[in-house]
């Protein structure tokens, strides 16, 4: 019992300081004004706080009460090009080619070269930003849907050599952004709700809102309805989260198995991998089986454990499916001269709203298939640690309780105001919120700690 109130007060503290965190520079910048080069002016749009390259601002940037509204502004030529360069790439109607796939558009490099637009957001003005399309599945798969609806990649200086009055434009202190369609969310809150949750329990994960987003393209307008809006991974939230960006940043495809440099290389790293080196050996040691404690000891002098438990029960309770456990990407590692930090990005698979709502929490063929999920739950002190955090999370009154997580999607749903499912997909939602946490009881006291590798 005593050990349960030391954790709910470590609990409340690490919430405090992360949603503190994440509010730092909602209000006036402590940055000093940027000015142009000599001799340039700066449009008559711009005002500091939402153009200047000022501290990143989360809730400017990504209001959580309403929907934005943005306009990505081009010539009827720009898009063309950009539809012409799919269509090369892609096929038409019944002749799509087999190269239309996310691995495949790779081969195309005009599906993703960088144009320039005017970005309206809520009526304010932000002139010559870089945007592309996203070489990715979720974009051939829009191609062959015939609905428009690409994701897209945005920096807000992309084009200040060429247009020095934007120098280091920023969106709210945000150089750059990604617009997502989200289609495989028809609720269209997992993230927001899911990234809420982990910041609150001292999760480092990717900020965002929905925005309502048209492109004007010449004299015609495409409405493409609701997307998501998110900050790109990298230094804005590494400095949020962690205070500071200048560590080793990773975005791996991993297992974490056996060591593959390829699979370390995509972030902003020294590149040595040296903390990469060093958590993989503890966690694979074979001191695992002959000296547990020892091996405990070990891994967590390179590994924030608690970081990754904390996590691994909130993703687990959520049902989360598009990360670690069931796919080797969508998930980073940061350190700086310490233990390497868990990072969640994308959160748009929890919250699953089928047979996958009956999902274990003890990750079926994770234990052998992902060895740092497989390792911990076959630790007896680590697995029990688990249960306790994934039961507390479900518990009367726990941030994952049926009451105190219904209240949190009905907050939440404003931002669907207006749209025709808006109501359809809180009763989805509040439907898991309701059947959730006796599918985890239950889970949970099916199996006895540790887990058999």
């Amino acid at each position: 019992m005593h050990y349960m109130n030391r954790r709910e007060n470590l609990g409340r503290l690490v919430a405090m300081a992360s949603s503190l965190a994440f509010l730092v520079g909602c209000g006036s910048s402590t940055n000093v004004e940027d000015p142009p080069p000599q001799g340039i002016e700066r449009g008559g749009e711009w005002e500091e706080s939402s153009h200047g390259n000022v501290d990143p601002d989360t809730l400017h940037a990504f209001p959580s009460a309403a929907r934005r509204r943005m306009v990505l502004s081009m010539p009827d030529s720009t898009w063309m090009h950009m539809e012409q360069a799919l269509t090369e790439a892609c096929g038409t109607g019944a002749a799509i080619l087999p190269t239309c796939t996310g691995s495949g558009l790779d081969g195309f490099p005009d599906v993703s070269e960088w144009h320039q637009a005017t970005l309206l957001a809520d009526g304010r003005e932000w002139k010559h930003v870089g945007f592309r399309m996203r070489s990715n599945s979720d974009l051939a798969d829009a191609w062959k849907k015939g609905n428009r609806r690409y994701p897209f990649r945005i920096t807000m200086d992309k084009w200040e050599g060429e247009f020095p009055t934007i120098d280091n434009q920023r969106f709210y202190g945000f150089k750059k952004l990604r617009l997502e369609s989200v289609e495989g969310d028809t609720t269209l809150l997992r993230h927001q709700l899911a990234g809420a949750i982990l910041r609150e329990r001292g999760v480092a994960v990717l900020a965002g809102t929905l925005v309502d987003l048209r492109i004007a393209r010449g004299a015609d307008t495409l409405d493409l309805g609701v997307y998501t809006l998110r900050e790109e991974p990298g230094s804005p939230l590494l400095d949020r989260h962690f205070g500071s960006s200048s560590g080793n940043w990773y975005e791996p495809s991993s297992i974490l198995g056996d060591y593959v440099r390829d699979e370390f290389k995509a972030g902003d790293n020294d590149g040595t991998h040296t903390d990469v080196l060093q958590f993989l050996a503890a966690l694979n040691s074979s001191s695992r089986t002959t000296d547990p404690a020892s091996w405990r000891s070990g891994l967590r002098a390179t590994f924030d454990l608690d970081g990754f438990l904390e996590w691994l029960s909130v993703t687990s309770v959520l049902g989360e499916h598009g990360s670690y456990g069931d796919d080797a990407e969508n998930w980073g590692l940061y350190a700086k001269g310490g233990p390497l930090h868990w990072v969640a990005l994308d959160m748009d698979k929890t919250f699953p709203l089928s047979g996958g709502l009956y999902k274990s929490v003890w990750h079926p063929g994770a234990t052998t298939d992902w060895p740092l999920i497989g390792k911990v739950l076959a630790d007896s002190v680590l697995c029990r640690d688990f249960t306790a955090r994934s039961a507390a999370l479900v518990a009367p009154g726990g941030p994952l309780s049926t009451a105190v997580l219904s209240a949190r999607i009905a907050q939440q749903g404003h931002l669907l105001d207006g749209l025709a499912a808006a109501e359809t997909s809180k009763a989805l939602l509040l439907a898991f919120a309701k059947s959730r946490p006796a599918i985890v009881d239950s889970s949970l006291a099916a199996h006895a700690c540790p887990v058999s590798l």
